[in-house]
């Protein structure tokens, strides 16, 4: 016996089958339009944290460039203060210096005798002297004599050198008599420089060195001799006696300490240390 089916049951479920059919697409498309937006999203998302990542890196790019031109003006500031400084020192040093010079000026003038300071050969030497150079008179006188005496002056070289000794030896008991009669200064000291007997005035600033020396080593007599070089010496006219001294040990501008009282002799010792350059051979 067939099986009877109501004709509403057939409907039902066909209109079911179609409603599935129709609603399928809908599906797909709703997944298909979720994924895509939550792709979109992901990828918004994504971009987003790059672009706040980069932000934040222009950010620490930007905050390091702000400190570099705070620092750059800073450097500015502080080259510009320093520049200030330095034109202040030069003109501070250019002012120094002018004060350093009046200071060692007035050094000089505290320690340098401002007044002139006159040393005078000591009468006790010179008579001594005169003593000596008179001795001598006398021997050659009477050596002269017994040459007389004896015939012995045919040759005429002994006749002239007894005759030349014979003035010398006068002549210097002549000056020493005079030189201790008339009170003769030996030297002459102010700031500008040194005056030895009657020769010329010596500039400091032209010795190039002061040395103290004996005259023998056998007679052991100190005096100083300063030395001075051959291109300043041009500048000072020489008396024959300096020009007699300038080949011997002797230069041509030369203190005899051996002539002087002993306390004058240390004071002009004791300035010309403050005036030149000074070498003591004596001592060693």
């Amino acid at each position: 016996m067939p099986i009877s089916r109501k004709p509403g049951a057939k409907t039902s479920a066909t209109q079911k089958a179609v409603n599935s059919v129709k609603s399928a697409p809908q599906k797909i498309v709703e997944h298909a339009l979720n994924t895509a937006i939550n792709t979109v999203e992901k990828a918004a998302q994504t971009d987003v944290m790059r672009t706040a990542k980069r932000a934040e890196k222009t950010a620490k790019k930007l905050e390091k460039v702000q400190k570099i031109a705070r620092a750059a003006k800073t450097d500015a500031k502080r080259a510009s203060n320093l520049s200030s400084r330095i034109d202040k020192m030069n003109q501070t040093s250019k002012t120094s210096n002018i004060s350093k010079v009046t200071i060692t000026d007035k050094i000089k003038e505290i320690i340098t005798p401002q007044k002139e300071v006159s040393f005078y050969y000591d009468y006790r030497q010179l008579l001594v002297l005169t003593a000596i150079y008179a001795l001598l008179a006398i021997f050659v006188y009477i050596i002269s004599v017994y040459l007389v005496q004896k015939n012995m002056y045919e040759s005429w070289w002994l006749y002239g050198f007894m005759v030349a000794t014979q003035i010398f030896t006068l002549g210097a008991l002549a000056s020493v008599v005079y030189v201790t009669a008339m009170p003769q200064r030996l030297a002459f000291i102010n700031k500008e420089g040194i005056k030895i007997d009657h020769n010329e005035m010596l500039a400091w600033n032209d010795i190039e060195v002061a040395e103290e020396r004996y005259t023998t080593s056998i007679a052991h007599r100190r005096f100083i001799a300063l030395h001075v070089t051959p291109e300043n010496l041009v500048k000072y006219r020489l008396t024959f006696m300096q020009k007699l001294c300038q080949g011997n040990i002797f230069t041509p501008f030369s203190i005899p300490l051996y002539a002087m009282k002993a306390e004058d002799a240390v004071e002009i010792r004791n300035i010309i240390k403050r005036h030149a350059k000074y070498q003591d051979n004596c001592s060693k």
